[in-house]
């Protein structure tokens, strides 16, 4: 119990009353939801993905209001009663910390939102929108699982992120209704990275990874130094396995232009899920030539890391654990491609996702069947959406030289619901 004169107990508690009502006047502008981003930034959302957004942040705003009121009654019954000054003073600490909480779901979310900035960018992310579900739903399908709806956002940095559906938000009580995936304007226009967030969440509905770490961990029984190296990367494995699966050679080049830089391509932070950017791009390789055949542009780029980024750059310590991984890369390749997934009866993600149809030859007959159409058509658009983006990752990576103009292209098959409009 406080011990506190009658003088001193008015002012304790007027303070508090002082604090709790700021915190909770500010609490109370938290219900006009463009306190956080605009009314066109909403508008933009599609009523399946804002919808659940909406009526979460509504039900987390209430609730703080409503710990805000209490905390407000209780501040009135210690001016009477001294015995209650120290629970009030309690309560005034766990509101403002519960505002807090609060303000960093709504500001994440709010950014996330506001990130549709201009009418060309909206149509854009509505797009990957919907080529993020589009990407889940023949697994989750299959199944039996439901599949999320998912906001893509725009932000900084050179890498991809996703706060995955149905993970607890930092204010107590709310849980993520839909995914939202970060891109990096870099990847705008070849966003092949979408697909391997919505892997990860896909890998976690599915139960995937465990199976991933086991598949892994068998393929390198020889040798145990390489399984302890290779096994904790099980989960980013997965998602690049299914970005391949999608997207094809597009994602491997991808993935090298964001690994790809000298000062850490060859770096073994203890701790990351990532594998180490040499051997994941090296990875990827393998991928594509277990696929598509000993020929092709990966043998290049594989080459070409070697000849930039030599092993021998690499600390002394890890050096022969890149040649051993390396030397070990068609079957470890071979193992992730074939890894069971337990809700599809432990059959491979490959049953589902045939990487046959994004293989060069594959999508070459798609651009010919297509011609220009496919860069204009809705139809084109909704029926064969991921795999424009794998022809056009695909491109772009074979001819340098015109990258802008694949570049474009994506661009105009992105936003052509904004022109049409």
């Amino acid at each position: 119990m406080s011990q506190v004169a009658p003088l001193d107990h008015a002012l304790v508690v007027a303070d508090l009353e002082r604090q709790v009502a700021h915190w909770l006047a500010a609490s109370r502008t938290f219900r006009d939801a463009e306190e956080f981003a605009s009314l066109a930034a909403w508008k933009s959302v599609e009523r399946e993905t804002g919808a659940p957004l909406r009526k979460q942040l509504h039900q987390a705003v209430e609730e703080l209001i409503a710990l805000g009121e209490a905390t407000t009654a209780l501040i009135a019954k210690a001016r009477n009663d001294r015995a209650l000054v120290d629970q009030a003073k309690a309560a005034v600490q766990r509101f403002r910390r519960r505002y807090v909480q609060v303000d960093t779901t709504l500001d994440f979310l709010g950014d996330a939102v506001n990130s549709r900035t201009s009418p060309l960018l909206c149509a854009a992310l509505t797009t990957l929108d919907r080529l993020a579900v589009a990407s889940m739903a023949p697994v989750l399908q299959r199944a039996n699982k439901p599949v999320p709806r998912v906001l893509v956002y725009q932000d900084k940095g050179t890498g991809a992120s996703i706060l995955r559906a149905g993970v607890r938000l930092w204010a107590p009580g709310t849980i993520m209704p839909v995914a939202a995936v970060k891109i990096v304007r870099h990847n705008l226009y070849r966003p092949t990275s979408l697909f391997h967030e919505t892997g990860h969440q896909v890998a976690h509905l599915t139960g995937w990874v465990p199976s991933m770490r086991a598949s892994i961990n068998d393929a390198l029984a020889d040798d145990r130094q390489l399984q302890a190296m290779w096994t904790p990367w099980a989960s980013e494995i997965a998602a690049d396995v299914y970005a391949f699966l999608l997207t094809g050679y597009a994602s491997v080049a991808a993935l090298y232009d964001v690994v790809g830089d000298s000062e850490t391509i060859l770096r073994w932070p203890i701790g990351d899920p990532h594998p180490i950017g040499w051997l994941r791009t090296a990875l990827g390789c393998a991928f594509s030539t277990l696929c598509f055949g000993p020929s092709g542009p990966w043998v290049q780029l594989l080459r070409a890391m070697q000849a930039h980024h030599p092993a021998s750059a690499a600390d002394d310590s890890v050096q022969p654990l890149l040649a051993r991984s390396l030397a070990a890369m068609p079957k470890i390749a071979a193992a992730c491609l074939a890894a069971p997934v337990p809700a599809l009866q432990n059959r491979p993600m490959t049953d589902v996702l045939d990487p046959q149809r994004v293989s060069p030859k594959a999508l070459a007959q798609l651009e010919a069947s297509a011609a220009a159409a496919l860069w204009t058509s809705p139809h084109w658009r909704t029926t064969e959406g991921i795999r424009i983006v794998a022809l056009a990752g695909l491109r772009e990576a074979e001819q340098p030289t015109t990258a802008s103009l694949w570049i474009d292209r994506a661009r105009t098959w992105l936003t052509t619901e904004l022109k049409a409009a």
